[in-house]
């Protein structure tokens, strides 16, 4: 419980707005093109925190691995979602990927943060460390894996 009460008070609306955001995206949606570029910058959420990390060549680098494998997953996923294009904007298939990319960057955040306050000793070990930027790298790979393959996508109507 102390964990949860120690948490700054911002966490929580942003942890029910990416939730929001997450079931909105479960319906079919139009979205400008702009919202696409922009897809990518939320997997840089992590890279702060993994260069701050001790190994952070390993974490680094396991993230980069774990992004291009995400990133060719999203790629080919996304695919099955574009449902027309055209006009400065995209029309989207619901999907619940998203949530759960959503989700799983901020609960990696989050149990990195509890992690530091009451486990430092393990957050710097190297196991710790690859863990981390694997899950990270995997889920954000998959929104710049799809945000590539709607920017290059054909228009259609």
């Amino acid at each position: 419980m102390p964990i949860l009460t120690a948490v700054p008070l911002w966490v929580w609306p942003l942890f029910a707005a990416l939730v929001l955001l997450g079931l909105k995206s479960r319906q079919e949606r139009s979205l400008p093109m702009a919202v696409v570029f922009l897809l990518p910058a939320v997997g840089l959420v992590t890279v702060p925190t993994l260069v701050a990390l001790p190994h952070a060549g390993f974490a680094l680098g396991a993230h980069a691995l774990a992004y291009a494998a995400g990133a060719a997953a999203g790629y080919r996923l996304q695919g099955r979602w574009i449902l027309a294009k055209g006009g400065g904007r995209v029309r989207l298939a619901g999907e619940s990927l998203t949530l759960a990319g959503m989700m799983t960057l901020f609960s990696a955040k989050f149990v990195h943060g509890a992690m530091t306050a009451v486990a430092p000793a393990a957050v710097s070990g190297l196991v710790y460390v690859v863990a981390f930027a694997a899950v990270t790298g995997l889920a954000a790979g998959l929104f710049g894996g799809r945000a590539l393959r709607t920017i290059i996508a054909p228009a259609m109507a």
